[in-house]
């Protein structure tokens, strides 16, 4: 897909919204023991799942095991899980650094109502991850994009000197201002 940004790749993901059973985290793990992909993505993509639950037990007061994800547990974001594993994995990444990532505010209606952004899960997961100020009032960083950064992440800041070998262009699906990509 071409974009203000450039050229990306974008997967188009569809299913049956209606009827999407309120999901655990053992159910999510269930999927992604299903899901064809190394091991090592797998096991990614858990450590992404496990600090996630965790992020909202806190937000929510409860246990882990009492977890459990409405908009979260969505399909896309499973795909967006074990995808940006996958991902990570077909590079040769083996080392993550997540910049600054941007601290934003304003308020989005989920299932629990009004909530103000950074929702509570994203700003428990932000949390030791660098971050920059904004003026934004939208959504710039999700619960998922979050918990990729917190739990996959080896690094906070790039070395003085590296080498760029490949480079892969994810391209979201939100068409607004800022193009939504994501580059590994």
């Amino acid at each position: 897909e071409e974009r203000g940004g450039g050229p990306g790749c974008r997967v188009e993901v569809s299913w049956e919204a209606e009827g999407q059973p309120l999901r655990h985290p053992a159910d999510i793990a269930a999927i992604f023991a299903a899901v064809p992909v190394a091991d090592r993505v797998r096991h990614k993509g858990l450590a992404v799942l496990e600090a996630l639950t965790m992020a909202e037990a806190e937000a929510h007061g409860i246990a882990p095991e009492e977890v459990h994800f409405h908009e979260v547990g969505a399909v896309d974001t499973l795909v967006d899980i074990l995808g940006a594993c996958w991902a990570l994995d077909q590079l040769g990444v083996e080392r993550v650094t997540a910049c600054a990532l941007p601290w934003f505010g304003g308020s989005i209606t989920c299932a629990h109502g009004e909530i103000p952004l950074p929702a509570p899960a994203t700003a428990n997961l932000m949390r030791g991850l660098p971050v920059y100020p904004t003026d934004a009032k939208t959504e710039l960083v999700t619960p998922t994009g979050a918990a990729i950064a917190a739990a996959i992440r080896t690094s906070e800041t790039l070395p003085i000197a590296f080498t760029v070998e490949k480079i892969g262009l994810g391209a979201g699906k939100r068409e607004q201002e800022l193009p939504g990509f994501v580059r590994a």
